[in-house]
């Protein structure tokens, strides 16, 4: 999700510097969905990520695949731009009969015949998106965001803005309205807690998570509610018995759509490296994220670095560039995620941006 989320600016820079650019986008079921409704893409074509992994001996792989490579041969692209830069990704562009193909990222796999190098300077420091953007520069495509390359002098400075051409369904904001009251969230500030992650490692302790929610609702008299997917329902029935408070969760309750409509209405969302975090970004709504073996310098929150916590720099155990004990991120603790949200909370308040 992350992924996608982060490359949305170069589809808007496009269509922002040639209007009459027809652009298609092709992304997996499993993620495609955050483009959904995107004022800046033309057509989504929408790969079924389950089809395709059943094997060369799988007829349903073959007639899925037979379908995709009709169905991008029909839009008559001129222009392939690869920014994965890997053989999954860059393969539909061979397929879809695509004349001019680049890659703009690390070129992996076999993707160096299939593809025209674009050279970029893929920096730990610099962010993905910008980096992206790059991407666009090098082809001659004239851009409105700043060419930064920031150092770490530069880590404290915002990063340059940018435009995240993602919409939201009113059906889903409606949906969500209505899930919402059925949890009692009422027209509070709502904090949303995003407690999963893709891998074990990248999770803080779900009794913190816990904590936390009961001392901003406690404390603070603020709603929170709880998000996931369906594989997460098991952090649900943890939580339910961790909280010392009502537990309010959409966690397996959502779609992608929907989940996109209740992050765009949190005050704050508070989650670690996971695809929520991009989501709360590309809306501009607060991200406090927590960081443990990776760094948000290059794929954190868009634009909210600042708001990201992380104790890896003070760890001595591990090398300097790599995590071997995975045991920062729990380093963190309930106070600190509690004061980032209420400082979060309180230049809102100044600034007249507080909703519910």
């Amino acid at each position: 999700m992350g992924d996608v989320v982060h490359a949305s600016p170069v589809a808007a820079a496009l269509k922002r510097a040639y209007p009459h650019l027809r652009i298609g986008w092709v992304a997996e079921d499993r993620h495609g969905g955050v483009l959904v409704g995107s004022p800046r893409i033309d057509r989504l074509h929408i790969i079924p990520h389950a089809q395709l992994r059943r094997g060369l001996t799988s007829g349903a792989m073959w007639h899925t695949l037979r379908q995709m490579t009709r169905e991008i041969r029909a839009e008559r692209y001129q222009v392939a731009l690869d920014l994965q830069g890997l053989l999954k990704s860059a393969m539909w562009g061979v397929l879809g009969g695509v004349p001019l193909r680049f890659g703009g990222h690390r070129m992996r796999e076999l993707t160096p015949l299939l593809l025209r190098r674009i050279p970029l300077q893929d920096r730990p420091d610099r962010h993905v998106v910008q980096q992206y953007l790059d991407a666009l520069r090098w082809l001659g495509v004239p851009c409105e965001f700043p060419d930064l390359y920031r150092t770490p002098d530069d880590a404290h400075l915002p990063e340059p803005p940018v435009e995240f051409p993602l919409g939201v369904a009113p059906e889903a904001e409606a949906s969500v309205e209505k899930k919402l009251q059925a949890l009692g969230a009422g027209p509070l500030p709502l904090i949303t807690l995003n407690p999963s992650a893709g891998r074990e490692w990248k999770r803080w302790a779900l009794e913190r998570f816990a904590e936390l929610s009961d001392r901003l609702e406690t404390e603070l008299g603020l709603s929170t509610v709880f998000l996931g997917g369906r594989g997460d329902l098991p952090l649900a029935e943890r939580l339910q018995s961790l909280k010392r408070r009502p537990l309010r969760s959409l966690i397996g309750q959502t779609s992608l759509e929907e989940l996109k409509a209740v992050i765009r209405r949190s005050a704050v969302h508070v989650c670690g490296d996971t695809g929520s975090a991009h989501l709360a970004s590309a809306f501009s709504v607060p991200c406090v994220s927590l960081y443990g073996p990776t760094l948000p310098d290059r794929t954190g929150p868009y634009g909210q670095h600042h708001r990201a916590l992380l104790k890896r720099d003070l760890c001595q155990r591990c090398p300097a560039q790599r995590c071997v004990y995975k045991e920062c991120l729990q380093w963190i603790t309930v106070d600190e995620v509690f004061a980032s949200v209420q400082r979060v909370l309180q230049e809102q308040a100044v600034s007249g941006s507080l909703g519910g």
